[in-house]
Order: C-alpha cells, then structure tokens, then sequence
C-alpha cells in the first residue's frame, strides 16, 4: 500500500544503514520530457530555508489525458534486489491553475515493458501554494533490478499547475530492516494531532445498498459454488449483493455446443445460493472461448463475425439459468472492457454489441440488463460511460453505472467525484464491483496478513463511498482470492474485521451525509438512518484526536478502533454533548467507526 508520511523526522534516522540508488541531485541532472505535449516548460530554481538548495519547477499550460505524457525518468544507479525495503524522499509545493493544490505523481517501476511497479504515490502540495510538504515514501521492490533497469517516475500532466519539487531521493537498506518498522520509525514524530470533522445531517447525497462480494472462483476453473472463504463470508457477514463469474469459455468450449457442468454448474449454482439467501446478483464475463476470441485473450477485440455467437452464447446461459435453475441475474456486464481483461471495447463497439444483445435478451424474454462500463478504475470510466449513456438506443438496456476503484488511494478526487456527477445526471445508480486498494497484490509475498491491506481497504472504502457516490461496494473477493480468511485453518485476517467493522456505517438503507474535514490526511464517510448516525475514519499518520461536530445531540455512540496490534475492538462509550458535538482518538494507521446506539 503507499503511504505518505508528513515528517519532522531527521536524515539520519531514515537513511541509516541505507544507500542511495541514484547519483546526488538528480533532479537538477535530469531533464523533463514530453513539455511539449502540454505546452510545458522547466527550470531549476535555487531555494533557501530547506534541507535542499534547488528545486525543478515545472509549469504545464495543458492538460492532457495521460499523467505521464510529461514526466521525468530518472535510472537506477545502483542494482536493486527484489523485496528490497527502501524509502523514497521527496518535497513538493506549488499551485494548480483552477486554485487547488499542486499534484505530481511519484512512481517507482520498471524502465521497460511491463512497467512494474514498485510504488505509485501521488504527491499532493499544501494549499497555500507556497508552503512545502515532504514525503516519506516506504516501499519494497517489486524486483530484481540491474543498473538502469528501475527508475523513479516523477509525473506532472495531472492539471494545469505550476510546481516545484526538490529533494529527490530514493534509499536501498535491502534486508536490514522491514517495511512495517520502517513504516513506524517514519511515523514517530508525524501525529496528526487536533482535527475536525464537520457534519451537515441536513445534506444527503446517496443511500447504500450496502456491501458486497464478488464469488468467481468458477471462472478461474473452480466446480465447486463455494469454497470454504466464501461459505465464512455468506455466515458472518451482512452480504447485500454478489458478482458472479460466468465462465464462458468452459459454458461454450466449441461453437454451438454448451456444456451445463463442471464450472458452468458451479456458477449456476452459486446464483441458486444467493436467490436462496435473497441476494440479488451481476455475472461477468473474463475470458471467451478460444474458438471465439482467439489464443491471446488479453484485450481481444471480437471480430465482427463472432458479436452475434457471442450475444447468443451470454444468451443461453441466462436462459440455461433461468429455465433449469429458476435464477435469473439481475445485470450483465464484460470485466473490466476499458483494459480489456479479456474482453475489449471501445465506445462504438460496446454500444454496438448492447443494442444487439438487448434485442435478442427482449425476445427470448430474458430480463438481464447491462451494467453500465464496469471499467478497471475510476480514471478511464467517463471515457468509456459517457457515450453509452449518451446513446439512446440502449438506454432501455441499461442499469446502474459500475466501476472498481483500484485506483482510489492515488485518484484525483474530481475525478472520483466526476463518476457521481454523471450518476446524478442520467439518474443512475453507481457501484462499485471490485472494491480494493491494490490489484496488483497478489504479486507481494503473503499481504493478507498485513494490516497494510487491511487499512488500505477502508481508505479506498472511505474515499469512494463518499466521492462517487457509490451505494455498492463489491469487495475483491469473498473467496480464496483476496481472502479474508485463511482457507486452511479458517482463521480470520486483519481485513475481515475491518470488512465486519464498516458494515455499521456502509449498511443496506443508510444514507450518505456531507461533512468537511480541517485535515487532508484522514479519509471519511458518515451516514445516518432514522436521526442515528455512524462514521468512518481513517488516520494513515501518526496519532490524534478528531473532534466530532453537526452530529445529533445527546446521543450514545459506540467506538471501535482497528490497528495493526488490535482489530475491531470494542474502545468505548460516548456521549455527544446538546450540540451534537464528542471527541475520539485516532492512534495511528487507525480505521475508527463512531456508531450511534
């Protein structure tokens, strides 16, 4: 997970026993690239009161659509070994051309395709603009890195903006310490100290349908419904909706033939246990037949003579569902079709396919609708959404707009925000179908111990709940994937208890209200039903207290504070005051609910 850590703490404390991957001063040595494409320019300026004496200042006139398409790379000079702990440094100021703060995107990754990543943090000036802000950025390698073979990635075309950055550099202690005591020393002296939540009860934005899970073990070729994680999750968890994997290429493994067993029976037998449970259900597609798709599935684009064998394969699944199941998912949708895992779309050709499959659904008297995107994160959805709203001669086929929120801890919150305008304009519901902070966590070594990913989870929950305007929130995976369990023994992980501490605040029939935070470090969501109200708070720095204002007077609340030594415990009674005023404390990397009774 990225952390960004606001710290007092001193070189020495952080550097030693560590060597620097980079010569000295490399912004200065490093030339930015790409000005050009947003009408950009860069200098080095001299600065004075800092630990460094030059800045590289950058001012772009143009936006762009990739934050990268102006950026400065700067090589590894020194071999790195994967799992490697190291700590990137970094200070930034300055100002963006709509007056919000600057925003530069730092990255640590591989030189070549495939771009591995390290880490990818943004870095987020303070918002007087003149002000600097350093960075600690801890972090593992991803892996085994040569002499140039890595390099830190600084990206500007995130706005118009002009600014500055200075003091660069990344630190290699190799085995010598671990990530988490890293992470602590860094925090020692960064407590958030005295913040403020202010709540206008009066103010809703959406209502929650609650949370949910996705159950696709079948469409990674699984022939049993439930493995022993998910049958955990459906028993002790309040699960509002389920997405399921329609395994199309064991469904249809040759043209005209479809075989009701194995993983196809697994997942329509996963549909059976949730209409028994009274769980409505998605089922998504990955990966198509190869007779149909081809041999390399990844971003497969159908040709035009298989749109048609396609429709009619989704089609006799749901008829299969429906007719010899009696289950019948309320949506449909391709995962992720903006990156193409497997399937891939562009605008044209999704709106194209959808005026084609609701055609035939209608007369085969299927009642499945599709989702709207279901893109791979929050950045690319307008891109692909907004013509299929737009395009009226589907708009009867289409139900709530979806997307997974992989980016949430790094995205720009007007983009995030951008999602719930167009949930408000075309009178949509928004879900959110894979929630989680990481995709790429399966590739660390054993993380769901960590309490990293516990946090991490309800940060991304925090912050897309009350961005987007989410009302659901499909948690990746209640099953052995992204477990919240350990499927050998049953225990439960750190992430479990924070999944079964936010159901009080994100439940089925509560609603979303506003509130504004005096600090930009925490992360919120606050609802209420019936004059009662329940919040969720997440402090990724040092420890502090939030003092609690706008909420209903005179009322007992329930508080619950996770950490990484305790998860999900019960910390104490309060009482707000005749203002609907209480202060808690917030320890630090803590996930806190403040739950009226």
């Amino acid at each position: 997970m990225a952390l960004h850590l606001i710290l007092s703490c001193s070189s020495s404390q952080t550097q030693e026993g560590g060597t620097s991957v980079f010569p000295p001063n490399p912004l200065a040595s490093t030339p930015v690239g790409g000005l050009e494409n947003t009408n950009s320019t860069s200098e080095i300026v001299s600065i004075s009161g800092q630990p460094f004496k030059q800045a590289v200042r950058v001012t772009v006139r143009k936006r762009a659509a990739d934050s990268n398409t102006t950026q400065m790379t700067i090589p590894n000079s020194e071999p790195i070994r994967k799992g490697d702990v190291m700590l990137a440094r970094v200070w930034i100021r300055g100002k963006a051309g709509d007056s919000k703060p600057a925003r530069v995107e730092f990255l640590f990754e591989k030189a070549t395709n495939p771009w591995t990543k390290s880490i990818w943090q943004p870095l987020v000036s303070p918002s007087d603009g003149t002000k600097w802000k350093q960075y600690l950025i801890p972090f593992a390698s991803a892996e085994d890195y040569g002499k140039g073979a890595a390099m830190a990635s600084l990206r500007f075309a995130t706005a118009i903006q002009q600014v500055e950055i200075g003091g660069l550099e990344v630190v290699n202690f190799g085995k010598s310490k671990s990530l988490e005591d890293l992470v602590e020393l860094c925090m020692a002296d960064n407590k958030l100290g005295n913040a403020t939540l202010t709540v206008d009860m009066k103010k809703t934005a959406q209502t929650m349908m609650g949370m949910g899970g996705n159950f696709c073990q079948p469409r990674y070729g699984h022939t049993v419904p439930l493995d022993r994680t998910g049958q955990y999750c459906l028993d002790n968890l309040k699960v509002a909706h389920a997405r399921i994997g329609l395994p199309l290429n064991y469904w249809n493994p040759s043209r005209g033939v479809y075989k009701n067993e194995a993983q196809a029976k697994a997942s329509f037998l996963a549909l059976q246990e949730m209409k028994k449970r009274g769980i409505p259900t998605v089922v998504s597609v990955w990966v198509g037949p190869e007779w149909m798709v081809g041999p390399d599935r990844n971003g497969m684009v159908l040709k035009p003579e298989m749109v048609d064998l396609c429709i009619e394969s989704i089609a006799e699944y749901l008829k299969a569902g429906r007719d010899e199941y009696g289950v019948e998912p309320e949506y449909f949708s391709f995962n992720e079709p903006d990156y193409g895992v497997n399937f891939k779309f562009d605008p044209p050709r999704f709106i194209d396919f959808i005026k084609r499959a609701g055609e035939k659904f209608k007369k085969m008297g299927i009642k499945t609708k599709f989702l709207v995107a279901d893109t791979a994160n929050g950045a690319n959805f307008g891109a692909l959404a907004g013509p299929l709203l737009e395009d009226k001669a589907i708009a009867q086929y289409l139900g709530p707009i979806a997307f997974h929120c992989w980016d949430a801890l790094g995205a720009q919150e007007d983009v995030y925000r951008g999602i719930a305008e167009l949930g408000r304009k075309y009178k949509k519901p928004v879900w959110c179908l894979e929630a989680g902070h990481d995709a790429a966590l399966w590739e660390k070594p054993n993380p769901w111990l960590s309490w990293d990913n516990a946090f991490g989870t309800a940060t991304a929950y925090a912050k897309t709940v009350r961005l987007t305007e989410a009302s659901l929130m499909d948690y990746w995976t209640y099953q052995n994937n992204y477990p919240l369990i350990d499927e050998d023994t049953g225990s439960p992980h750190p992430i479990f208890h924070v999944m079964k501490q936010m159901q009080d605040v994100l439940a089925a029939g509560r609603t979303v209200v506003l509130a504004n935070s005096s600090s930009d470090e925490i992360q919120y969501v606050v609802t209420t039903k019936s004059k009662g109200f329940a919040v969720l708070v997440t402090n990724p720095i040092g420890a502090g207290t939030l003092a609690l204002k706008g909420l209903t007077p005179n009322a007992k609340a329930q508080v619950i504070v996770s950490t990484k030594e305790s998860q999900g415990k019960l910390a104490k009674l309060v009482t707000t005051d005749a203002a609907g005023a209480v202060s808690v404390a917030l320890p630090t990397r803590s996930v806190v609910t403040v739950v009226s009774q």
